[in-house]
């Protein structure tokens, strides 16, 4: 399990994305399933609203690009 010492912004999680999308040739979908899969643990809200609330937000913008 990843220990995340702060609440991470949508910028940080725009640009893990971008860089799963990249690196592995994902799409966005199949970068979002990633990262629920292993930052997430398969729980969303594993690390409180906040952080769930930054990532939807990165993805919301990541979708409208």
């Amino acid at each position: 399990m990843i220990k995340h010492a702060k609440v991470q912004n949508a910028n940080y999680f725009k640009t893990y994305l971008t860089l799963i999308m990249d690196h592995r040739e994902y799409t966005l979908q199949e970068a979002v399933d990633f990262m629920v899969e292993s930052y997430f643990c398969n729980n969303i809200e594993l690390y409180g609203i906040k952080p769930k609330q930054q990532f939807e937000i990165a993805i919301q913008q990541l979708s409208v690009q």
